[in-house]
């Protein structure tokens, strides 16, 4: 899956989740009072990631994102 593809996901998941009316880009950051994501919530992302992706890229630790690209960009490393 290409990175453009991933962010489209990742916004839409976002967006039904939290029924934001509000625009998120890639630029928006996941923590942030915009998306106001607890910690379950983005358990949940990156296991809905995981599944779509194939690849799990915290199988060795936690790596560190603010952005829905950088999220983005973690998945489309392997």
């Amino acid at each position: 899956m290409n990175k453009e593809k991933l962010i489209e996901e990742i916004i839409s998941y976002i967006s039904s989740l939290k029924s934001l009316e509000k625009n998120l880009s890639e630029k928006t950051k996941i923590l942030e009072e915009i998306i106001d994501f607890d910690s379950l919530e983005l358990a949940g992302l990156v296991a809905h990631l995981e599944e779509i992706t194939d690849f799990d890229p915290f199988e060795g630790g936690f790596v560190e994102f603010e952005t829905i690209t950088e999220l983005a960009e973690l998945f489309i490393r392997k």
